[in-house]
């Protein structure tokens, strides 16, 4: 297979550092990286997808080169406490990469649909909607620190299969759950950044799409985007190496692009593949989505992700329910056969006021 294709079977996320200071194991990849895209460029070892393709790559490697060494200074930055720097220094770095990040929008799958699991413990809260969707705002006490979630500010989380929601909940013995319709219009479509697709089906994906489609060039294009964003995916999708802690460093890049995010104007949320250790999400082929919040309404919910997505009726699971084989394999457990009777968690867009932040 083409050396440039190569690179997406070899520089998979879902990485793990191995007790290095992430600073220092991103810096080491992306020096690896970057040596082997060098290598990777001759024409000769890339037939398939061309001598243009291996121009157009020849070209961005400087520009590779230095956000991946910004990042990489952003967290030195950030490590010696200087944190509006590396905030500013971060920004920076994602303004630069806006044109090569990969967007999706909602409507780019059908149907969209996605899940969210609220564990079930002492604290008893109403099987309604809205106790599904995100924390509101005047709960934000309740927010801890996630890959990507700023302690404090609600966001609301999904996954595109039951089962990767249940292990991103920690597999919760008992629980709640509902879907989620995203929707579809051409008028009310979010926009992603995506760094949800598996490395190495993708690879396969475009070596088909090389052999088979007509318009290389939008091939090309696309393969670029990936070939260029790869050190800022792999930045934010590094497995935590000590869970628990107060200070998680894994968080400090997905952090600050879920910031960037918050602040920018052409960007919903962000789609990701899992980062979690768990056995069975490497059997899962799903994904996460982040939506971002901005204007809250009176009841502290997003008003743009009230308005527009739309919750089915939520259902209690309680694993040890099931005889034992069952209850070892989520997969057995029919989630995917939840109610459909989507409703908004209000219509009545004379509710929404917004509240001023600082």
């Amino acid at each position: 297979m083409d050396s440039l294709l190569e690179l997406l079977g070899k520089y998979r996320c879902h990485l793990r550092r191995n007790d290095k200071s992430i600073g220092d194991f991103l810096l080491e990849n992306f020096n690896e990286y970057l040596k082997d895209i060098r290598n990777a460029i001759n024409p000769k070892d890339n037939q398939l997808v061309g001598k243009s393709m291996c121009e157009m790559v020849a070209e961005k490697i400087c520009a590779i080169e230095e956000n991946a060494n910004q990042l990489v200074e952003v967290l030195r930055l950030y490590y010696h406490g200087k944190i509006v720097p590396a905030s500013n220094k971060a920004f920076e770095v994602f303004e630069s990469m806006k044109p090569q990040l990969i967007y999706k929008y909602s409507g780019a799958y059908h149907p969209e649909i996605y899940y969210r699991i609220r564990r079930i413990n002492e604290d008893t809260f109403p099987l309604e909607r809205k106790e599904l969707f995100h924390i509101p705002y005047f709960k934000n006490y309740l927010i801890g620190s996630e890959r990507y979630s700023m302690p404090g500010h609600p966001c609301l989380y999904l996954a595109s299969q039951p089962e990767l929601c249940w292990c991103e909940c920690g597999k919760p013995e008992k629980f709640a759950i509902a879907k989620f319709d995203i929707p579809q219009s051409e008028d009310n479509n979010f926009k992603f950044i995506d760094f949800s697709e598996k490395l190495m089906p993708l690879k396969q994906a475009f070596f088909c799409w090389f052999h088979n489609e007509e318009n290389k060039e939008s091939i090309r294009k696309y393969l670029l985007k990936h070939i260029c964003t790869y050190p800022l995916r792999a930045a934010c999708s590094v497995i935590v190496e000590h869970q628990g802690n107060h200070f998680i460093e894994e968080y400090i890049i997905p952090q600050l692009l879920l910031q960037w995010v918050l602040n920018d104007e052409d960007f919903d949320g962000i789609r990701y593949e899992s980062c979690s250790s768990f056995d069975e999400v490497k059997r899962m082929d799903g994904h996460n989505i982040v939506l971002v919040t901005n204007n809250f309404d009176n009841d502290g919910y997003d008003t743009k992700l009230r308005n527009n997505i739309k919750v089915g009726e939520p259902s209690t699971f309680d694993i040890n329910s099931f005889d034992n084989e069952i209850k070892k394999d989520p997969f057995l457990w029919n989630l995917e056969d939840l109610s459909v009777n989507y409703e908004k968690i209000y219509d009545n867009p004379e509710l929404s006021v917004k509240i001023q932040q600082d």
